[in-house]
């Protein structure tokens, strides 16, 4: 896989304390190039590349918007992994809040 991001499904009884990132950062939304976009972001490690957990927040709400209510997560890498077709992924999710 080259550099960009890889969408995960992780397994059904994952808590959402772990689906939703605890950073958030202003950022441009690639699709809509007109306005600015926040993100909430997570560092991580897929295969020991270092990356971020990364979930959109809604302009109008404020609320995390994404996949994450079907428990799946987005990862975006800083480098290329190789990947075997149907391989089994394990993300490290780094800095949790500690609380949870």
């Amino acid at each position: 896989m080259w550099q960009g991001t890889i969408n995960i499904q992780v397994p059904a009884e994952t808590d959402e304390p772990l689906l939703i990132p605890n950073k958030r950062i202003p950022g441009r939304d690639s699709i809509d190039l007109d306005s600015n976009q926040d993100f909430l972001i997570r560092p991580c490690k897929l295969k020991g590349v270092v990356g971020l957990q990364i979930l959109p927040v809604d302009k109008a709400t404020g609320e995390p918007r994404g996949h994450h209510v079907s428990k799946i997560i987005e990862i975006s890498l800083k480098e290329k992994i190789d990947l075997r077709p149907d391989e089994e992924l394990e993300v490290e999710l780094q800095e949790f809040d500690e609380s949870y």
